[in-house]
């Protein structure tokens, strides 16, 4: 059977050690796991800061990236323009130089021809003179003479042009 004395000492015993336990190991231990959760949830939620400060950078260095892509294309477009525009007023200006050499070789050209022909024309009027002089030496008067060399002249000149 059972004892009350037992009974009872064994209950206030069991209250008292149950008392002693919560009092001594369950509160710091609940404390203590309280602490952990807290520690945990802290650790999260600045890993999550974190994470969320990392995908903005990540974010700031993209629009970085993809701006100074865009910067070295327009600079290379815009060098690319200037290339072109030098190009073209490189051959602008040979072309211009071209025409300047062209038209002063023309020039010389005419004056070399306008040149040679007078020489031309003069050997030919002295040969015509000198065969005509043989020729007509005893038939011809100086005065007769004179005008068939003008005469000459002119015809040649005419030819001429």
């Amino acid at each position: 059977m059972i004892e009350v004395g037992t009974l009872v000492i064994s209950l206030l015993t069991f209250l008292v050690m149950f008392w002693l336990i919560q009092h001594f190991a369950f509160k710091p231990l609940a404390n203590m796991l309280e602490q952990r959760r807290n520690h945990v949830e802290t650790q999260l939620s600045e890993a999550e800061e974190g994470r969320a400060e990392a995908e903005k950078l990540l974010a700031q260095q993209r629009d970085l990236l993809d701006q100074s892509r865009r910067e070295a294309r327009e600079l290379l477009d815009a060098a690319r323009m200037r290339a072109d525009e030098q190009a073209h007023q490189l051959v602008e200006e040979a072309q211009a130089e071209s025409q300047r050499i062209l038209a002063e070789a023309r020039t010389l050209i005419e004056q070399e021809r306008a040149e040679a022909l007078a020489g031309v024309m003069e050997q030919v009027t002295q040969l015509t003179v000198e065969l005509t002089t043989k020729l007509l030496r005893d038939h011809v008067s100086d005065a007769v003479h004179a005008e068939m060399l003008k005469e000459a002249e002119q015809r040649l000149g005419e030819l001429v042009c």
